[in-house]
């Protein structure tokens, strides 16, 4: 059952993303590059600037062409699963496998963009720096990106929901104590939306900001000339 309330919060996010690059896809087409832009085009070209500028500080012009891309993918991605929970959805973000997918997706981009940048023989050499036993060190480097960036994600996340849950309880039985209120949990009313603006809103903002910066400087410290 757990299983299956994650995979329709994954299909719902996913759908709804596909339905709204859709509609953004509509207006930049309608759009007229000679007029001043608005709305939701406006909104593009600046998230679009912000991120290019963040890619090109930590790698550089040629790769940012090639990131920029993914990172706004995923940035929006992680937000709108973040921020799921506002709707009544398992956020798809508490969920290890999916989190686990995302970092999986960004180290196999960092090895790519490293061997894009060394060559080869620089790459096959940069396992073995400074010394030849430091193998063993600079494979567990690996593993540790994919942890770090993959439990990040979700303990935070997760720990978020769960506190939620604790504080919906507490509320509801505090509003129980209260004559002629019954099983309404007033106290949760009044409370949850400032915490949910911090934990859901807030906190998922963060959590997506932080993920594509780690990425970004992950794949910018394998650069040879970074």
């Amino acid at each position: 059952m757990k299983v299956q309330t994650a995979l329709i919060s994954i299909l719902i996010v996913m759908a709804f993303m596909a339905i709204l690059l859709l509609y953004i896809n509509r207006k930049l087409k309608a759009y007229d590059p000679l007029s001043e832009p608005k709305g939701i085009v406006l909104l593009m070209i600046m998230y679009t600037e912000m991120i290019d500028d963040m890619v090109k500080g930590k790698t550089n012009e040629r790769l940012a062409k090639f990131l920029t891309p993914y990172i706004m993918t995923v940035a929006a991605y992680i937000f709108f699963a973040n921020i799921s929970g506002l709707f009544a959805i398992e956020t798809p973000t508490s969920n290890y496998s999916v989190t686990l997918a995302l970092a999986a997706i960004t180290c196999v981009l960092i090895e790519v963009c490293s061997a894009k940048e060394r060559g080869s023989k620089g790459y096959i050499k940069s396992w073995f720096e400074p010394l030849a036993p430091f193998v063993i060190l600079n494979v567990m480097s690996k593993f540790s990106t994919l942890l770090s960036l993959s439990l990040r994600l979700f303990g935070n996340i997760l720990s978020g929901s769960i506190l939620m849950s604790v504080i919906y309880q507490m509320l509801s039985s505090v509003s129980k104590l209260i004559p002629f209120i019954g099983n309404f949990n007033i106290f949760g009313v009044l409370v949850a939306p400032v915490l949910h603006f911090y934990f859901d809103l807030f906190s998922g903002v963060m959590q997506a900001f932080i993920f594509i910066t780690l990425t970004t400087a992950f794949i910018g410290k394998e650069l040879p000339d970074k």
